[in-house]
């Protein structure tokens, strides 16, 4: 899971956990709140009462019908406020207590303060409904819950923006990691980023970049400057070993040491011209000026290897859909890259074998060209390794070859920004070549 996905489902999920909590207590926190403010509200009613009296007199209150007692209701008899002669005085109290409203007992939220006037204690209880205190418990658990629900969305939004914002970063240095190709990638500049733990990594990223590429051009003028001044020695023994073969007076035996001692060489020759070919392609010393017609390029190279192909009695079949056309390619390489593979699947394949040829365009991906033969399965732990310099399959290609031919073979299509794949079975070896330059012309075949 990418670390961005892992953010947001974090931020989620306590999201989540924080509305639960919330929602749990809410009911709590709304009735304690509006509690609270009812009995806020009764204080303030007993304040204008007590002013009220000060003011009219008691006995204002304590009517002739009523001397000892008085009870107001309001309209709805939601509230009430009752006054009468107290035996002593008592603290103030404030309590959830039942009382008579319409003829029934409901509980009402009452305050009762006692107080002394002319030597005579008094009581008096102002009180309110639950109900109705409920109904504003109602009201403001619905504004609570709306206003944790929009909270909640709102910072959750803000939060997955932010997130995206500063996780952009990671996106650009992955995306300019995958833009490499080889070893040899163009310097990159600095990424514009205001978080310096990214400015660090991004960096550190393009120093290591910089020191790889610098250990390849090493690496690389090294192997170019070598093949190139060996190739001259060996160029001169060879020429050497081809006039001492010439002399009349040679006996058997040296003669047999010279053409094993040519063989050694024409062995290092091949290796040399190889390694100095790939070693100018990894400096794009080729150009790609060619239109390269693959039918073509495959009908050559076969044509090429018909004398082995015969040899060894194998039946090469052909099941290539359209003309795929290759632009901006080299042709020569392009050459050596198929009969490169081609000679493989003849040196590799067993006498009356096949091979086979086909290349088809499917739907929205590269034109794609498989070159199967009929040989020895390739045992799966060498696969990954195929395509090294100096890495053969010991027990399938044991007797012929450099190591050096499927090297070159990789190295032209990463010239080319081809896509190149090998699987092997009992049934034998596929090279699956995807050709993104490719081009489909009409007809089929």
């Amino acid at each position: 899971m990418k670390l961005q996905q892992k953010l947001v489902l974090l931020t989620t999920l306590s999201k989540a956990l924080m509305a639960a909590v919330l929602l749990l207590a809410l009911p709590w926190i709304v009735e304690t709140l509006a509690l609270r403010h009812t009995d806020e509200s009764l204080r303030s009613e007993r304040q204008r009462v007590m002013r009220r009296i000060e003011q009219t007199g008691i006995e204002s209150f304590l009517t002739e019908p009523y001397p000892d007692q008085k009870v107001h209701y309001d309209l709805l008899q939601d509230e009430f406020i009752d006054l009468r002669h107290a035996v002593r005085s008592q603290p103030d109290t404030v309590a959830t207590l039942p009382r008579q409203q319409h003829g029934e007992l409901v509980d009402f939220r009452v305050l009762r303060h006692t107080f002394q006037l002319k030597g005579q204690a008094y009581t008096v209880e102002i009180g309110k409904s639950i109900a109705s205190v409920e109904d504003v418990y109602a009201l403001l658990r619905s504004l609570a819950a709306y206003a944790l629900a929009f909270a909640v969305l709102t910072t959750l939004l803000i939060e997955l923006g932010v997130i995206n914002f500063l996780l952009r970063p990671v996106d650009q240095i992955v995306e300019r990691l995958r833009a490499v190709q080889g070893p040899m990638p163009p310097p990159l500049p600095p990424l514009h980023t205001s978080t310096s733990d990214f400015k660090y990594l991004d960096a550190t990223i393009r120093r290591m970049l910089q020191k790889i590429r610098l250990v390849f051009e090493q690496e690389r003028e090294f192997i170019a400057n070598a093949s190139h001044e060996l190739l001259t020695p060996v160029s001169i023994l060879q020429n050497r070993f081809e006039n001492m073969l010439q002399a009349e007076n040679l006996p058997e035996e040296a003669e047999q040491q010279i053409v094993t001692s040519q063989r050694t060489l024409h062995r290092l020759t091949a290796t040399l011209r190889t390694l100095l070919m790939i070693s100018r392609i990894e400096n794009e010393q080729y150009a790609r000026n060619d239109t390269v017609a693959v039918r073509q390029v495959l009908r050559e190279v076969v044509d090429e290897l018909e004398d082995r192909i015969a040899d060894e009695n194998l039946t090469v079949e052909w099941a290539l859909t359209g003309e795929p056309t290759i632009m901006a390619a080299n042709g020569s390489l392009l050459f050596t890259f198929f009969y490169n593979l081609l000679s493989n699947a003849v040196k590799y394949n067993h006498t009356g074998g096949q091979i086979r040829i086909t290349g088809q365009q499917l739907t929205g991906q590269p034109y794609m060209v498989q070159l199967f033969n009929t040989g020895r399965p390739i045992p799966a732990e060498h696969l990954p390794h195929l395509f090294e310099r100096f890495r053969r399959a010991s027990n399938v290609h044991t007797t012929e070859g450099y190591g050096l031919g499927l090297a070159l073979v990789r190295t032209i299509a990463q010239f080319h920004a081809f896509r190149l794949q090998v699987a092997s079975n009992e049934q034998g070896t596929t090279f699956t070549i995807w050709l993104p330059t490719a081009t489909l012309r009409h007809g089929a075949v």
